[in-house]
């Protein structure tokens, strides 16, 4: 399946439940009007709404392999702009106005109703103009605001989406009309508690993580962490090269909130601790000076599929585009072919902007020096560095280099800020590049 086919498997998960309630209702229960069934309509599908996001925020990693993170977020993001518009047409029709909604007319049915719009109100305000970017990225001044916020605090307000759910369940049962309709009542628990009860073991093993230890720091570049781990117990986590973990600093001086961040190692050769590298852009990973030897990380995952099996098990060509930090992810696939002794021809094209954020470029003179098959090809888009090309990953500088060949012999590994993620996507598109021959890595969450 594609992932523009996909990209409906949740909307599918919500109008499943919908479709289901829908029978139940109209078993017992015809609305005698087109405004009444209008109103249990958009109740219903609000509530469905409501429950399929808390089952994307759990992050099924069966869904996530196939889909992409990124992906699963947009989808989030989209259902969650329905969701208002749906619940506004219900709590119009119900108390009949505005005007209404805000006299507090309170009965068991109106207070529960009240407690879940309320604190639904917030979750869907922290979601836009907070913790997603999705409908405010093309404003300026709101994504200054959002920058400013406090990501941790709005994240927590975000969490009252479970007493929204639980709200609304219970004013379900208190719904006039579906008193005795037994079967909607039994799907509405039956739905709530096998959501509610997969966040909450979802929850639970996130507070059973097993703890890593920081072993080592360095900095590459004056921007860039590189920061190794060892678990204080047990095995490393197994990873596929290229994928990527939340990290939460469970005992150090910066926040514990969860952020992710790709493996820079070699599953292969670092069998026994795990290299992230990252980029200071923002208020946590500005901090990331204080991190120290012996500070203590839970790392949730992996998560990811820049390298998939059809790629590690073939000996077809690759190439590994980058933009600035996105060189990480290539680097650790890089590194997994150089410890399984790979002969396959692996080309290396890293897009950076200044001098002082170039990394390990000795390390790969010496791969291209002794692996006749690797060739790496560095491109400065903001500063003019002697012996370099300026500019831009495009055309021209593909031609130059030589490499107009791998448009239709290798596959593609492509990696970086999100204007990078953009042009790569329309070079790659003019020139043929197949869906199958395109693996890409996107952090927009």
């Amino acid at each position: 399946m594609s992932q523009k086919a996909l990209r409906w498997f949740f909307p599918g998960v919500a109008l499943l439940m919908f479709g289901t309630f829908l029978m139940a209702l109209l078993s017992q229960y015809i609305p005698p009007n087109f405004t009444e069934l209008l109103s249990n309509v958009t109740g219903t599908l609000s509530f469905c709404i409501m429950l399929t996001l808390v089952l994307i925020a759990v992050r099924p990693k069966a869904i996530e392999r196939r889909l992409g993170l990124t992906n699963m977020y947009e989808v989030h993001a989209w259902m969650a702009m329905v969701l208002p518009v749906t619940l506004a047409i219900h709590v119009f029709i119900r108390w009949s106005g505005l005007e209404n909604v805000l006299t507090l007319n309170l009965t068991n049915t109106s207070i529960l109703g009240y407690v879940g719009l309320t604190s639904l109100i917030i979750v869907m305000l922290t979601g836009i103009f907070v913790l997603s970017d999705t409908i405010i990225k093309k404003s300026k001044q709101l994504m200054n605001l959002k920058n400013k916020a406090n990501r941790n605090f709005h994240l927590w307000l975000h969490r009252l989406a479970i007493v929204s759910i639980v709200g609304i369940h219970f004013h379900v049962y208190n719904v006039e009309y579906l008193l005795d309709n037994t079967p909607f009542r039994l799907l509405a628990t039956v739905y709530t508690v096998l959501v509610l009860g997969w966040y909450a073991i979802y929850k639970i093993r996130l507070a059973r993580l097993p703890k890593y230890q920081v072993i080592r720091t360095h900095q590459p570049s004056p921007k860039i962490h590189e920061i190794e781990l060892q678990p204080t117990k047990g095995d490393r986590m197994d990873y596929q090269a290229g994928q990527f973990g939340f990290f939460r600093f469970v005992d150090s001086q910066v926040s514990s909130e969860a952020h992710p961040f790709s493996f820079a190692s070699s599953p292969t050769r670092n069998q026994d601790t795990i290299i992230v590298m990252i980029q200071e852009d923002g208020d946590f990973t500005s901090t990331l000076a204080n991190v120290k030897e012996g500070d203590q990380v839970t790392i949730e995952g992996p998560y990811g599929d820049f390298y998939p099996a059809e790629v590690r098990d073939s000996n077809e060509p690759m190439v590994l585009l980058s933009g600035g930090i996105g060189l990480t992810p290539s680097l650790s696939v890089l590194r997994e072919e150089i410890a399984q002794n790979s002969d396959r021809r692996i080309v290396f094209i890293w897009g950076v902007g200044y001098e002082d954020q170039l990394m390990f470029y000795d390390q790969l003179k010496d791969l291209s020096n002794k692996y006749p098959n690797f060739s790496h090809h560095i491109i400065f888009s903001e500063e003019e560095v002697d012996g370099f090309p300026h500019g831009f990953v495009d055309n021209d500088f593909i031609h130059a280099e030589g490499l107009e060949e791998f448009y239709q012999t290798a596959t593609w590994h492509v990696c970086g800020p999100p204007p990078m993620l953009e042009a790569a996507k329309s070079l790659l598109a003019e020139n043929n590049v197949t869906e199958d021959q395109l693996n890409i890595e996107e952090f927009a969450f």
